[in-house]
């Protein structure tokens, strides 16, 4: 019996969560040598716990990471704790205070243009992966060139996350990441963001391309996920086209039935306890946020996919405390103006495809392809 996802193919997410709900909220896997929490009380207590830290990255002076791609690593906000976790925050802001307002409805209409939405295409490739970054660039004013380098090269970007990295991948990541850098610099250097401080200009670099990168992940399985709570509804005739705060109680809710992110790590730096049990120093733990919200004592009959539900907006998904995510609303905003989009310009969302396929990353949960077809 499988206590652990380890591949989310094939994998009752939905049934292991309740079952571990029940039986053990707080659960240590003896074959992976980690905690396991599974309750919202749990997962809430860890996120709010200042000795529960985000596992950083260890950099080796002699790895092949050139100097840039280890300094992007030390900066990122997701990835850093304490007095380094404050001044990245504090430049992650900066970057999002400057970004303005893009019509979704413009960017979208551009991208269908391009795909036979007659006939069926890849949700996933022709908007998922496509929308958030765009969304960023207009917003922040990036020159055509620079964007065009961006949108072309953000799939080999994101390989700088993998945890085990392989000499194919450092090889294809470090000229990449020098390119990220210069552009980013430029770009905050011409708007005066970081006021001529060099540190600061390195935390603002640094977490601007972060952003880029959440971008690709985390923006591509919201429209996903979002796509197929809008199909639902068009299919049972629940929705009020006209009725903005619908969208995003849609986009709301399905960040806690089905969100992207499913889990993220702590390290426990001092001893931790929950309930009985004690989180030893030096221990992690994975939080697994999907599970929480699927929790019955928070959310009343929560297997049901429910827009009326009160505390929807209790979900876990974009964290707590200090490491919650800074661009939830702007994530939430593009979803629903995606599916306002849709909506109105559609009577029918099909989905062409009756399973599903899954990238390997254990904590999102992100679907390879999704064919569908508009009308």
């Amino acid at each position: 019996m499988n206590n652990t996802i380890l591949n989310w193919d094939n994998a009752d997410h939905r049934t292991i969560y309740s079952r571990q709900l029940k039986d053990h909220p707080l659960y240590y896997d003896p074959n992976l040598k980690i905690w396991v929490a599974y309750s919202y009380e749990y997962c809430k207590a860890l996120l709010l716990n200042d000795d529960a830290h985000v596992p950083e990255p260890v950099i080796d002076d002699n790895s092949p990471m050139n100097d840039k791609t280890k300094l992007l690593l030390r900066k990122l906000v997701r990835i850093s704790n304490n007095e380094q976790h404050l001044a990245s925050r504090d430049a992650a802001m900066t970057i999002f205070q400057s970004i303005n307002a893009i019509s979704v409805d413009l960017v979208l209409e551009q991208l269908l243009e391009r795909a036979d939405t007659k006939d069926g295409f890849d949700w996933v490739e022709v908007v998922s992966k496509q929308l958030p970054i765009l969304v960023i660039l207009k917003g922040l004013g990036f020159k055509e060139e620079d964007s065009d380098f961006i949108k072309a090269n953000l799939a080999t970007l994101v390989r700088v996350m993998l945890p085990n990295k392989t000499v194919e991948d450092v090889d294809a990541i470090n000229p990449v990441v020098n390119r990220f850098y210069s552009v980013a610099e430029r770009y905050v250097i011409s708007h005066n963001l970081a006021g001529g401080q060099q540190e600061t200009t390195e935390l603002i670099i640094c977490n601007l391309i972060g952003l880029f990168i959440q971008c690709y992940d985390g923006g591509r399985g919201l429209l996903c996920n979002s796509l197929l709570s809008l199909a639902r509804q068009l299919d049972q005739q629940q929705l009020n086209k006209n009725d903005n705060a619908f969208y995003k109680n849609l986009v709301t809710e399905t960040l806690r039935w089905d969100p992207p992110v499913h889990n993220t790590r702590r390290v426990a730096v001092r001893d931790i306890c929950l309930g009985k049990e004690v989180i030893k120093a030096g221990e992690t733990v994975m939080i697994v946020l999907a599970a929480a919200n699927l929790d019955p004592d928070v959310f009343k009959q929560p297997s049901k996919f429910y827009l009326a539900r009160g505390n929807n907006d209790q979900h876990l998904t974009f964290g707590l405390g200090g490491h919650n995510c800074i661009a939830k609303y702007l994530s939430i905003g593009m979803a629903a103006d995606t599916c306002r989009f849709l909506a109105n310009n559609y009577q029918n969302i099909n989905i062409l495809q009756k399973e599903f396929t899954y990238e390997p990353q254990l904590n999102v949960r992100l679907i390879r392809q999704l064919m569908i077809n508009l009308s």
